[in-house]
């Protein structure tokens, strides 16, 4: 345990060394529950030198195990700036997840922060930007597929022994994923099983008497293919903004490619092109649906150009 501490304490002595010689930094921060349900505070520090040497560690992790305030986040993340000995002045933007006790207006911790900043410098003003993955993932409330997500929901949680029925039939897949809020990204792996499974789980559904809507509807079908297609691009842009060494703007350079392939396929739908839909195309909609589903990509669209804007200023 000695040896741990000793390896935390050099480590914070070298940061502290480097940390002198910025000219600017920003912050990146980002606040989770761990295991134990207490919130941790990520204080993540990006410095740049006049030889453009550029340094980027975790500067902190501080347990909040009181109340998660905007205030009393600001009053973690001023500790820590004292700590490493960073002036409020070289503080160039602050990068973060969109929680109210972060973004309030009045006494969110950027409000805290961009008040502090005002006291030394009313001229200076901060660049504020929210984590581009994050941004992403809060697209899909914009596709309003609710109603076909519930219904899957409630059919995945209703079949968990439907996996011996699957090994009878000697199906390709012996499980269906199963799907939480939190773990967003298995939404669309959760869809595509259901999808190649609807046979099976509706024969199952009517075996079981079950009162959940069946997926034998044309509409729901045409719904549910819509929303496979549409999840597992967004999940497929999702990890390619994960991948390792890349910079802002290959990050947003992945973003506006996705912007314009959401026109394009729109556009195309219009036409009855579903060449890059192959689930939906599989599901033969109407034209009423088609125009709905073009609606709903251009709604997208615009959706991510409002919470991307940010960037443009980068």
């Amino acid at each position: 345990m000695r040896r741990i501490g000793d390896i935390t304490r050099n480590l914070e002595l070298q940061l502290q060394h480097r940390v002198v010689n910025f000219d600017f930094f920003s912050l990146a921060l980002d606040e989770s529950c761990d295991v134990c349900d207490t919130a941790q505070l990520l204080i993540f520090v990006h410095g740049i030198t006049t030889d453009f040497k550029v340094t980027e560690e975790l500067a902190a992790m501080q347990p909040m195990k009181g109340t998660t305030t905007g205030n009393d986040l600001f009053m973690e993340v001023n500790a820590c700036l004292d700590t490493l000995g960073l002036k409020w002045d070289k503080l160039a933007g602050v990068t973060m997840d969109g929680y109210p006790n972060v973004t309030g207006k009045n006494v969110g911790l950027l409000k805290r922060t961009q008040d502090k900043l005002t006291e030394i410098d009313p001229e200076q003003k901060l660049v504020f930007l929210y984590c581009i993955i994050h941004q992403e993932v809060l697209r899909k409330s914009v596709l309003k597929i609710n109603h076909v997500v519930d219904v899957v929901t409630k059919i995945v949680n209703f079949i968990r022994q439907f996996v011996a029925l699957l090994e009878e039939n000697e199906t390709e897949h012996r499980d269906v994923g199963y799907h939480t809020a939190v773990r967003w990204h298995s939404l669309g792996k959760m869809l595509k099983r259901v999808w190649d499974l609807r046979e099976e789980i509706q024969d199952f559904c009517v075996k079981k008497g079950n009162g959940i809507p069946r997926l034998s509807d044309a509409d729901r079908i045409a719904d549910l293919g819509f929303a496979v297609d549409v999840t597992a691009l967004m999940n497929e842009l999702n990890v390619k903004l994960q991948c390792k060494g890349l910079f802002v703007h290959d990050i947003y350079n992945l973003v506006k490619a996705f912007m314009r392939k959401l026109q394009l396929l729109s556009s195309q739908m219009e036409d009855n092109i579903l060449t890059h839909l192959p689930t939906l195309k599989e599901a033969t909609p109407s034209v009423d649906h088609l125009h709905r589903y073009s609606s709903m990509l251009e709604a997208l669209h615009g959706e991510f150009s409002r919470r991307f804007q940010d960037f443009k200023m980068v």
